[in-house]
């Protein structure tokens, strides 16, 4: 019984320590490059704030949201929230400036 119980414990453990958490952000920024065959989107970002907190810099997003590539161009600004899950950083949505 307690090597049930030892096994059962080892393995939520390792459950609890395999479980990747989503850390998501806000910020303003402008799309310099859209590339729709790799689904991905380079943003020159400012300051990242929240759970994903990031200097400004540009760099390199993914998007889950295919539909997210036809509305965005190089050139547009405004306020996006990014996150850094399954060991990249992805645009969740973006809302043009105004």
């Amino acid at each position: 019984m307690k090597q049930i119980f030892a096994t059962i414990a080892a393995g939520m453990i390792f459950l609890a320590s395999s479980t990747v958490f989503a850390q998501t952000g806000n910020t303003e920024g402008e799309v310099r490059r859209v590339d729709k065959s790799t689904g991905k989107v380079t943003l020159r970002h400012g300051p990242i704030t929240g759970a994903l907190e990031m200097p400004a810099m540009s760099m390199v997003f993914q998007t889950k949201d295919p539909a997210l590539l036809d509305r965005l161009k190089p050139g547009d600004k405004g306020r996006f929230i990014v996150s850094k899950d399954d060991g990249g950083y992805w645009i969740l949505s973006a809302e043009p400036e105004k």
